[in-house]
């Protein structure tokens, strides 16, 4: 990350930063175990650690929504280990061997103990949320991992799809990733009382910046920058994922160039020999523009939620972490 997106981090970090400690600490507990090889694996997972940005989400949802739950750690934990058990299981069935520059589970292990980990960070996450006798946020994390299993297996049917549209790909990133932005929105909501009656607000906040944030991750397979973002460039397209650049260029483009484009995203391609004609393809044919165009919308609907809660130092930082979830990539899109 360049000094820029470092500062824009920190700033909707910073009224929770007290939350986020304790997050690390809980979380170290949770995924500590008395098994061996658990043990092990636990300590490669926790050796690279992401942003942590959908707990932020939902204790700065509990404190602009009239202040936070003793719960909201634990809350916390869980979605947290949710994410990072989806991901378990994405590299597996991407057949990914890095991700944030370190080896995967699946590659250090193999694909049958990075799924069985994954499995178990999800029983970990439900037990937590049912020994806190917190049953309406169980009830929401339960329904966003079956929204999110839908989406893994709808993506999977879709490979190599050169026809889905946009509208199909809204509803594909909605599962896959904004339903548990909107989720940790929600779960704020409900751990704070929702005060301000801002439940159905903050799930939107959750949704629209999950859309955005999902855009703009896709982005970055096309933009040949090593953001730290979680997967190496060219990935969606080497593994078929029908990404709105892309799709967007396919729509945009003369018949010969979307013949061309197409066979190599069906047929398999070369990354040596092709990507830069890839790349050159979805810029010239406006993916680019139009995709940070769609994810800087996004995050000024996400924005429009919160005219809805009372003013606070959370609710400003929740409008920051949109800034930062669409002005991550801006730099890259000139």
């Amino acid at each position: 990350m360049n000094g820029e997106d470092i500062r824009a981090l920190q700033g909707f970090r910073s009224p929770i930063r007290r939350e986020l400690d304790r997050l690390e600490e809980r979380l170290s507990c949770l995924i500590d175990s008395d098994t061996p090889m658990i043990g092990r694996i636990c300590e490669q997972i926790a050796a690279s650690p992401g942003k942590r940005i959908r707990p932020a989400m939902l204790f700065l949802a509990a404190k602009s929504d009239g202040g936070a739950s003793e719960h909201a750690v634990d809350a916390g934990a869980a979605i947290e280990l949710v994410h990072t058990a989806s991901l378990l299981h994405d590299d597996v069935l991407d057949d990914h061997e890095t991700r944030r520059g370190s080896l995967t589970v699946y590659a250090s292990w193999g694909p049958k103990l990075s799924t069985l980990m994954g499995d178990l960070l999800y029983s970990k996450a439900f037990s937590l949320l049912a020994e806190m006798g917190r049953h309406e946020l169980l009830g929401i994390l339960s329904a966003v991992t079956h929204e999110m299993s839908v989406g893994e297996i709808v993506q999977y049917q879709l490979r190599h799809d050169i026809t889905v549209n946009e509208e199909r790909y809204m509803e594909l990133i909605f599962r896959k990733t904004a339903s548990l932005f909107s989720a940790a929105c929600e779960c704020g909501a409900v751990l704070s009382g929702s005060c301000n009656g801002s439940r159905k607000s903050l799930s939107g906040f959750g949704n629209r910046l999950g859309l955005a944030f999902q855009i703009t991750d896709d982005l970055f397979d096309y933009l040949a920058v090593d953001e730290g973002i979680g997967k190496p460039t060219a990935s969606d397209f080497g593994d078929g994922r029908v990404t709105l650049p892309l799709l967007t260029s396919l729509g945009n483009a003369p018949a010969a160039a979307r013949e061309r484009v197409g066979g190599l995203f069906r047929c398999g391609f070369d990354r040596g020999k092709h990507w830069d004609e890839v790349v050159s393809f979805v810029r010239e044919y406006g993916g680019i523009e139009y995709a940070i165009g769609r994810a800087r919308d996004l995050g000024k609907e996400a924005k429009a939620f919160l005219l809805d809660l009372t003013p606070s130092p959370s609710r400003d930082a929740l409008g920051m972490a949109a800034d930062y979830v669409v002005g991550r990539v801006e730099p890259y899109c000139r």
